[in-house]
Parts: structure tokens; sequence; C-alpha cells
């Protein structure tokens, strides 16, 4: 709003121009994302609370975790809302040529998740216990199947910085130079992609300010790895896909962090309000095609490594009870299983943090490794 609205005025001051640099929009929507959820979270808090809108308590951790029951649920409603506020008063929605630019294409599977999420809050709320696995991955198929329609459409995967034409369905991998097309397999990469990080990151959120503070370095990576794919001087120097302007996705991830730094303030140990699948949804789904705009999908195991680990922790543990009737973990996610054990509940999160922001480094690095 803010960009194009300033671009008539621009012969007349200016100044103005620097409402045209991405570094100068991004911190501005971190910032207005950031104040938004601080200042209103306080009064969420309060009518949620009024309104009984609260966390149900899984029987099996009835006892580590009867002290969270009553705690407001659904805050991530506001995380949603001060990033679509954001974006759109910081956001640059048109890209000449295309159905849809890339910044709308994230805004519109925030959205779309976020929806998915509210649902299934919507549905513990009435009834006690949320939407059934099956609808679920309905809904996210159907979903991301929408999104890979629009990024077919979008076209922006135009070149690389080897000035060789970059296919929507090419994939860069890490440590090797080499670019591999998919074909239409990628497309069946991209649905499990989306997917799979919406559920990993839904997972996660089981302890007090765990999910929330493991995708922070997550999001930090994401918006360097964006940065250096939408700039073509940085991108030909790391050897990595440049794609035309992917860099707009810049201003969404900050938005992003800025909101859920806030929201992590009320979060923390012990938790004021949960986000609940409208938040943490969203929030997966997003990064994940993240990932796939910038041409770095594998590069996101590694990045986002504690959120594969969790849900490979769920995985496991269903595949080795249905096939042996044996449980490998005490409970699943992993970060329960920890909790089984007796390790308290603090140093668990602040564990998790530590093995993402390590992960998140060690994936920056990689673009040094090719």
């Amino acid at each position: 709003m803010l960009y194009h609205l300033f671009q008539n005025f621009v012969d007349s001051y200016s100044f103005l121009n620097i409402f045209q640099y991405i570094t100068v929009r991004s911190f501005l929507a971190g910032a207005i994302s950031f104040l938004m959820v601080i200042f209103l979270t306080p009064k969420f808090i309060e009518i949620f609370s009024r309104e009984n809108i609260t966390e149900n308590i899984n029987i099996y951790l009835e006892s580590s975790h009867k002290n969270k029951r009553g705690t407001p649920n659904m805050g991530g409603i506001l995380i949603g809302v001060s990033v679509i506020t954001s974006c759109l008063i910081c956001g640059n929605f048109y890209l000449p040529g295309t159905i849809v630019s890339v910044f709308t294409l994230c805004l519109i599977c925030y959205i779309i998740f976020a929806c998915s999420g509210f649902f299934d809050d919507f549905a513990k709320l009435r009834k006690g216990k949320g939407l059934s696995l099956g609808k679920k991955l309905v809904i996210q198929i159907v979903a991301t199947l929408i999104l890979i329609i629009l990024l077919y459409k979008l076209n922006t995967f135009s070149s690389i910085n080897r000035e060789v034409d970059l296919e929507i369905t090419n994939i860069s991998f890490p440590f090797i130079k080499d670019i591999v097309n998919l074909g239409p397999l990628y497309f069946v990469l991209c649905l499990l992609i989306i997917t799979g990080s919406a559920n990993a990151v839904n997972m996660t959120d089981g302890l007090d300010g765990l999910a929330i503070g493991s995708i922070l370095p997550v999001l930090a990576g994401l918006i360097v790895l964006t940065y250096v794919a939408g700039h073509s001087n940085y991108s030909y120097y790391l050897y990595v896909p440049y794609v035309r302007h992917v860099g707009e996705i810049v201003i969404f991830l900050s938005a992003i962090l800025g909101g859920i730094l806030a929201f992590l303030w009320f979060n923390s140990n012990p938790a004021q309000i949960f986000m609940g699948d409208v938040g943490s949804i969203p929030l997966g789904a997003s990064i994940g095609l993240v990932s796939i705009l910038i041409k770095q999908e594998l590069l996101l195991l590694i990045l986002g490594g504690v959120f594969v680990i969790e849900a490979l922790s769920v995985i496991i543990q269903i595949v080795s009870f249905r096939l042996f009737r044996k449980r490998i973990f005490l409970i699943a996610p992993l970060h329960h299983h920890f909790e089984k054990q007796g390790v308290v509940e603090s140093k668990i999160v602040v564990r998790f943090w530590i093995v993402s922001m390590l992960l998140a480094v060690f994936a920056i690095i990689t673009l040094k490794l090719r």
C-alpha cells in the first residue's frame, strides 16, 4: 500500500524513494507486526479468557500439563492479522506479466492454511475434539493444489546465475552445484513439502514457546536465503539459483518474524496464551512454500531440522506400533518423550532452540560448500 502510494509522489518528494528498498520495507513490516502483537495480545488474552477460548489438555499429559488448563488458545489469529496488515502496508503486490506475484502467493498461502487451522481449532472449541486426520489432510491437500496451480502460472523461475533458463521443475541440492529436473514428480514434492511443513510445525507446538522459538532461526535463515536468491550478484557469487522478484518475500518473512517474536513474549514459559492450529499450520506451510519459491527445497530439511525430527518421531512411533505393537518413544512427538523422562519443560524448549539455531547457521554455511 505504502509502496504503491508513494510511487505517485516520488517525483515531487525524492526522499520517498527510500520505500523502494526491500530492506527498509522489511524492517517496517517487522516493526508494525511486532508492535501490533505486543500491544494487542493482552486484550486478546482478556477476551479469550472471558469467552472460554482455552486449551484442551491431552489426556496422556494430564499430570504434567494440568497447569496449562484454562490458558487462552487461538492466539495465532492475532499473528495472522498482524502479518496481513504489515504486508498490505509494505508489500508490492504487482508483478508484470504474471497472474499473481510471489509476494501475493505467499500471503494467499498464509491465509488459506490459517483458515484450515481455524476450522480445526473451532471444532475443538465446539465439540471438544478437532477435525479428523482425513478431513485435515483433504483440506490441506486441496489448499496446496491451489498453490501449485498458481505456482505453475507464476513463471518467475526464468533465470539462473549461470545464464541458463531455470525451469519450475528444477531442484538444487545442498553441497553440490548440479541442478536436476524432476519433471511432474516435482509437483508431488511440492505437495509433500508444504503439507509436511505445516503439520511438522503443528506437531512441535506442544510446549510453552517451543514452536515459536524454534521457527525464529528458520525464518532468519530463510530471510538470508531469499535475499540472496533475489539478488543477481550475490546469487552469482554463491552459485545458487537466481529467481527474479523473489526478494519481495523478505518483507513477508519479516512480518512473520516480527509478529511471532512479540508473541513469544507471552507464549514463553509459563505461557499466557497459545497460538493454536490457526497459528502453527500457516507458519509451517509458509516456510515450505518459500523454500520452493527460492529453489532451496532440500535445504529446508537442514534449516528446519527440528521440525523434521519431530515429524519423524511421530511417523516412526505410528509405524512401529502398527507393525510390531511396540513403541519406540514413551510418547510422541519427541519433546513429550523427553518430558516423560523427567526433563524440565523449560530445559527441553531451550535445548530445541539451540539446535534450531545451530542448524540455521549450518544451512547458511552450506551456501559456500558448493
